[in-house]
């Protein structure tokens, strides 16, 4: 009974992350103009073949980091810690991070006062700057959460746009706010790029992990028909 409860959160865990890439996408292209393609005074332009190289270097590769992880919660962790990304359980996180301006999940270098409550909230200290971390929920971390990270960060360390502060910054904004056009309209030309960037990352990230499970769900159940029918010697 706990493994089919415990299946049903993951598989609608899954559908909430696919519909937020999904909201997310319609949301950039209605208000920022982005449709994987880039946008340069208004007129849309192909991205180069160096970018489309690059985003699907970064996709092969978190597949083999994902490949030595075996798919394990704990050791997609444990790769990320080894790579310097701590990783922090909250007990309220949603909450605590909400009054701050900041969501759940993966968050990159902050400075200022909203370091500081990161700082207090993780027990770091009386720090005014924090690196790159992710803070989850108290609890069973999920598999689909922790690969967009994963790939959100490694997009990251191959040096993608979208990560600076600022940008992230107003990715949360943009993620939370009712008055998209209100918030636009106070941007400069380049916060409004910075903020286009950000959200093609985010979207990236969870296509990539769209993809990824569809494609490993369906590896997993040839494999049991194979099983079943004989044919697999496992």
């Amino acid at each position: 009974m706990f493994h089919k409860l415990a299946r049903i959160v993951k598989n609608f865990s899954f559908m909430l992350l696919s519909w937020q890439g999904n909201f997310l996408q319609k949301r950039l292209i209605k208000r920022l103009g982005y449709t994987h393609k880039s946008v340069v005074d208004g007129c849309s332009v192909d991205i180069s073949q160096d970018i489309k190289d690059k985003r699907e270097k970064i996709d092969n590769d978190v597949k083999s980091i994902l490949k030595q992880c075996e798919n394990n919660p704990i050791k997609v962790i444990e790769y990320l810690e080894k790579n310097g990304i701590r990783v922090y359980f909250v007990k309220r996180a949603k909450k605590l991070l909400k009054h701050i301006k900041e969501d759940e999940g993966f968050i990159t270098e902050r400075h200022g006062f909203r370091s500081l409550m990161l700082n207090i909230i993780t027990g770091q200290g009386l720090k005014f700057n924090t690196k790159t971390m992710v803070i989850l929920e108290k609890g069973e971390p999920d598999i689909y959460n922790l690969i967009h990270y994963l790939h959100k960060w490694y997009a990251m360390k191959e040096g993608m746009d979208g990560f600076d502060e600022k940008s992230q910054k107003l990715l949360v904004l943009f993620n939370t706010t009712k008055e998209e056009d209100k918030l636009i309209g106070r941007l400069s030309i380049p916060e409004i790029s910075g903020l286009r960037e950000a959200i093609a990352r985010d979207v990236q990230s969870i296509e990539f992990v769209t993809k990824y499970s569809k494609e490993n769900a369906g590896a997993k159940n040839a494999l049991e028909k194979m099983k079943t029918e004989g044919s697999a010697n496992i």
